[in-house]
């Protein structure tokens, strides 16, 4: 992978991005992206009509990230991005695209030749021709495969965008640490034993823990800033805006259907990371005889009034783990995707 056909598939993936936002196209957005982000995205097109209109306000706008740059680990089926989106506001953001292309997925798209700081690379396979016509053919179909693909062989490898985070907490990102030829270094994000702690997996549990307890375990682990504070806020108000029902409203942990996490060495000998996220937010009545009204979004999957509304919440959060210091998680991003 060079920077040159990383830049392609950013620009391949804003196009037709742009265009599945505005129809809530959600067949045409699985061309480009995957994994968590598309999961939530979608549940978003669900929603749609049982959103505020300013929640639905940004379906409409191109998608535009600027300053793009672009952090490609030797060997590693995945590259990481920091941008900034241009709207609504200016906000730097972590990009991550990842390779998939079956049998061959996990083998490298390129050759490195260390000694000269150089890859060779195999035929990309980047047509940009969209087709014509209302696009159901197969002709159209393939030019978006090959479009936004690699072909190694006779496999065509696609690269869909598998992470986006807008950064949330007060500061700059901290910096990718490069070799001399520029090439990022990945770091083990799915270890859950051995080596230094703590570990991405730590970060995960610690955040989670932070909606479940309100910070009073395993949280402790995280530096506090303005996402921690917003999380702990969330479970300290929690049953605040409850009716008359005498509702409860308890956070859960659960597994995280889509389980892909990456992590690059920084510059400060530590690590940046994405790690998944998931809890059940779970509403349940206090008082005999009373029901819950489920909310406009929750009433997309089920609009049955009941005595509890068990709510599925997925996400990722970035992360900074220094070499010294506790981590600070930069962003935390979730979305509702069902509701019974």
């Amino acid at each position: 992978m060079t920077v040159a056909q990383a830049r392609r598939i950013l620009d391949r993936y804003e196009k037709i991005a742009t265009r599945a936002d505005r129809t809530r196209d959600a067949a045409l957005l699985a061309e480009v992206a995957a994994g968590n982000v598309l999961e939530r995205q979608t549940a978003g097109y669900r929603q749609y009509n049982a959103l505020p209109r300013h929640e639905r306000a940004p379906f409409a706008r191109p998608t535009d990230y600027r300053s793009p740059a672009f952090h490609i680990p030797a060997g590693a089926p995945w590259f990481l991005v920091t941008a900034t989106r241009a709207a609504p506001a200016s906000q730097p953001t972590v990009l991550v695209f990842a390779r998939e292309g079956g049998a061959e997925s996990g083998t490298r798209a390129g050759r490195e030749t260390r000694a000269e700081g150089k890859r060779t690379e195999p035929d990309e396979g980047m047509e940009t021709t969209e087709g014509k016509g209302t696009g159901e053919g197969e002709a159209r179909a393939e030019g978006r495969r090959r479009a936004n693909g690699v072909r190694e062989g006779r496999t065509m490898t696609r690269w869909r965008l598998r992470v986006a985070l807008p950064l949330q907490a007060a500061g700059p990102l901290p910096r990718i640490a490069t070799t001399r030829s520029r090439i990022a270094t990945e770091v083990d994000a799915t270890s859950r034993s051995g080596g230094p702690r703590p570990r991405p997996y730590d970060v995960q549990r610690a955040y989670e823990d932070l909606w479940q307890t309100g910070g009073t375990d395993e949280a402790r682990l995280l530096a506090p800033n303005a996402v921690t504070k917003e999380a702990r806020s969330t479970y300290r108000h929690r049953d605040d805006e409850l009716g008359a029902e005498g509702a409860r409203r308890h956070f859960v942990p659960v597994s995280p259907r889509h389980r892909d996490s990456y992590a690059l060495r920084t510059a400060d000998g530590g690590a940046l990371a994405v790690v998944p996220l998931a809890h059940e937010q779970r509403l349940r009545v206090t008082r005999p005889d009373y029901q819950i009204t489920p909310s406009d979004e929750e009433a997309v999957y089920d609009p049955a009034p009941r005595s509890t509304v068990i709510s599925t919440f997925h996400g990722q959060a970035l992360a900074h783990l220094p070499r010294q210091g506790r981590p600070a998680v930069l962003s935390a991003k979730y979305a509702l995707v069902d509701s019974r």
